[in-house]
């Protein structure tokens, strides 16, 4: 092939390569860049209310305590619908009857089918038929467990995928090495999922840390709000309020601040430890 026909091929493979990524740079441009450049524009920007000191009075030790309890609700729900959802997955995905796989990814998923609105309804009615009055549940315990009934299909989808697809030969072949089955789980198994587990626990964290409404039908308690609850109250208020919005987006600036610091600090931890545990390995084995 000659030179000029490579060109034109690696060109029109890069034509094409750039025209399936503008439609994705594009929305991420509208969808995270611009929002978030206008919610860091607003944080630091004086309001017609107030200075840039009044909407980062916001930050206070109510909103913090309020930080970390939905930080411990999340972490809470999200380790329980691993826990949960783990071996369900595992063990559809090793089974052999393809209808009882449907129904049964069917039954799993089926919360994702109806309105968020609906199976709150649904969740407290059902704890309210058992205790036998209406409002009867307290504590953030309810909460929880109304983040795994509704996020627990987004943990399993992920690792119901990657391992439906998972070659058999590695099971049989770490079999073969002597491996018995709770080795093979460890050394094959988590390690051939870690991509779709990884997806799982974010798609459930994120949305639990920053959940909306899920206390408020939950749990009946006066102290009930999570951080999602209220920075939509501040963002409600900024309809009449521009300090509200302003207070709303400083708000929402700090929380995506901490979720990227600790993915940072959990990313840079894995990587440390990692080479820790490699170099060990190299020492004593």
């Amino acid at each position: 092939m000659s030179s000029v026909s490579k060109r034109s091929v690696f060109s029109s493979h890069k034509s094409k390569r750039w025209a399936l990524l503008t439609p994705f740079i594009l929305l991420t441009v509208l969808l995270v860049i611009v929002p978030m450049t206008m919610v860091i524009i607003k944080s630091f920007l004086p309001s017609a209310d107030g200075t840039v000191k009044d909407n980062w009075s916001i930050i206070n030790n109510f909103i913090l305590s309020k930080i970390v309890s939905s930080l411990i609700i999340a972490v809470i729900a999200t380790a329980v619908c691993v826990i949960l959802a783990y071996p369900f997955a595992y063990f559809l995905a090793m089974s052999k009857g393809t209808v009882f796989k449907t129904l049964a990814i069917f039954v799993a998923t089926a919360p994702i089918w109806t309105s968020f609105l609906v199976k709150l309804i649904g969740l407290k009615t059902f704890f309210d038929l058992m205790y036998g009055m209406n409002n009867s549940t307290y504590g953030n315990i309810y909460t929880i467990i109304g983040l795994i009934y509704l996020y627990f299909p987004f943990m399993l989808m992920p690792l119901y995928s990657v391992l439906n697809d998972m070659p058999r030969n590695y099971i049989y072949a770490s079999h073969d090495l002597g491996y018995g089955g709770w080795k093979t789980f460890w050394k094959i198994t988590v390690p051939y999922s870690k991509i779709a587990l990884a997806s799982g626990i974010t798609l459930v964290f994120l949305p639990a840390l920053t959940t909306v409404a899920v206390p408020q039908f939950l749990n009946n308690s006066n102290d009930n709000s999570m951080i999602g609850d209220i920075i939509v109250q501040e963002g409600e208020q900024g309809m009449t309020s521009d300090i509200a919005l302003a207070r709303a987006s400083t708000l929402s600036l700090v929380l995506s601040l901490i979720i990227l610091g600790g993915y940072g600090i959990f990313v840079f931890s894995t990587k440390v430890g990692g080479k820790i545990y490699r170099k060990y390995r190299e020492h004593h084995v």
